[in-house]
């Protein structure tokens, strides 16, 4: 079992690798543009594509940024020329931009703001001490080169193997796709799939704009685009077999948001923190579409979440994928079944679950500012919050006091379901809102000069 810590520092990493995955899309979106309208889109996606591993070392050493530094972003891109280009002379022959990306980043999380906060000799005291950490932190990753250069070739090779022996048969792909949703509620889901693949030559294949992991998660797209809205379905019934209010809209904007888009957060954060049977009922169905596609010979990959707008993007390289519509039906059909049976004529869902107010969850706020106001009082005001951090449609957040928290009233918000993970640590699932909300929150919290940290505390990061 991993440690805390550990899990913490893993969930920040995810946290930091969602910009530069999310770039992915669209960077696809202006090369197919530009085939048929304008070649200079082409270029601007195909260059996207190119520096994915800057992408991602600049991200990485934002994102674990408590404080949101510039110049330790810089310093993360630095650290990864420096530290691509030494294990390119070394390994020309192997996969490394990638890793060579994420250790940089992740050196630059720990290195900077320690060297930042080291006393400076008389003679450098005149330098800003930005400035020191964001020159010595790139030549600490020139130390990773030897190390990198005697272990890579290893990693590269079991990566490799993984892939081919494991991943391309149907029992490793049906415990990849179990394990891919299993990690869904840690926000571990996104470090799995750049773990398995950055030893591959996926990033050979980006930079020729098609789309990465295309051997093993073609599984996804059934359980995204058909199977989470069968479940959505099936909790319609649930709730209009106990005479509540039917509330099919919000839920079929919920579909519509997994299906399309491939977010599917909104609709598994309804039952995997309180009805434990249907998430895992949620993962063995994903792990079984993982496995019939692989049996099947699907390849088909993935830009950035499996939904509709990935399919029409990665359908033109992949192989077999007219297969994805049949067997997504089947697994409609299999999701409604399945759910409507575990959840019977008197389960109750979920305590934290009220769709009565989940419509305004599932569109923009109007004025986010005042949204964000009316959340700080539900939470028990600025004083009350330590942390907050945002990933696609929910708030990870960290309070002061559980018990200043109204939950009566973040229903009466729009907010979808909401999670008590222990006496300091929540989770808003507040849909499209997330971001907006998040945003002004630590507006309002700099204007009144009050500290916002990050939820999943650890060593990484300043």
């Amino acid at each position: 079992m991993p440690t805390p810590s550990l899990t913490k520092s893993l969930q920040r990493l995810g946290y930091a690798l969602l910009l530069p995955v999310s770039l992915l899309p669209l960077a696809a979106l202006l090369i197919r543009l530009g085939d048929l309208y304008l070649p200079a889109l082409t270029l601007i996606g195909q260059a996207l594509f190119g520096q994915m591993p800057l992408v991602y070392a600049v991200a990485i050493a934002f994102g674990l940024s408590r404080r949101g530094h510039g110049s330790q972003a810089l310093a993360g891109a630095v650290g990864y020329l420096l530290l691509s280009s030494a294990i390119s002379t070394l390994l020309p022959a192997l996969h490394t931009d990638m890793i060579c990306g994420l250790l940089a980043g992740i050196t630059t999380a720990y290195c900077w703001p320690r060297i930042g906060a080291l006393p400076l000799p008389r003679w450098l005291q005149h330098q800003p001490h930005e400035a020191i950490a964001t020159l010595l932190t790139p030549l600490l990753c020139l130390l990773l080169v030897l190390p990198l250069a005697g272990i890579w070739p290893l990693i590269e090779q079991g990566s490799e193997l993984l892939l081919d022996e494991v991943l391309t048969n149907p029992l490793g792909a049906f415990a990849y796709g179990m394990l891919n949703r299993l990690l869904i509620p840690l926000g571990l889901h996104q470090v799995l799939g750049n773990l398995i693949g950055i030893g591959s030559g996926d990033l050979e294949e980006l930079s020729h704009a098609l789309p990465p992991y295309s051997g093993f998660v073609a599984g996804l797209y059934p359980v995204i685009m058909f199977g989470l809205p069968g479940a959505a379905f099936a909790i319609w019934l649930h709730r209009l077999r106990q005479g509540k209010l039917r509330q099919g809209g919000a839920l079929l904007a919920l579909s519509l948001t997994s299906a399309l888009l491939g977010i599917t957060e909104p609709i598994e954060f309804l039952f995997a923190f309180t009805a434990p049977r249907l998430f895992l009922a949620h993962a063995l169905l994903a792990g079984t579409s993982f496995a019939l596609c692989n049996q099947i010979g699907i390849k088909l990959g993935s830009y950035f979440s499996a939904g509709l707008l990935d399919l029409l993007l990665c359908a033109p390289s992949g192989l077999h994928a007219f297969w994805i519509i049949p067997i997504g039906i089947l697994f409609f059909v299999a999701y409604a079944l399945v759910f409507t049976l575990l959840l019977g004529h008197h389960t109750q869902l979920s305590p934290h679950t009220d769709l009565g107010h989940a419509t305004a969850a599932c569109s923009p706020a109007a004025d986010p500012q005042m949204l964000a106001i009316q959340y700080l009082k539900a939470l028990g005001g600025l004083d009350n919050l330590q942390a907050i951090s945002v990933c696609l449609t929910r708030l990870s957040l960290r309070v002061t006091s559980m018990s200043l928290v109204d939950q009566l009233q973040l229903p009466k918000l729009g907010c979808l379901s909401w999670m008590v993970l222990s006496e300091q640590q929540l989770v808003l699932v507040l849909g499209p809102n997330a971001g907006p909300v998040e945003a002004q929150i630590r507006m309002l919290a700099e204007r009144q000069s009050v500290p916002l940290g990050q939820p999943a505390e650890s060593g990484l990061g300043s």
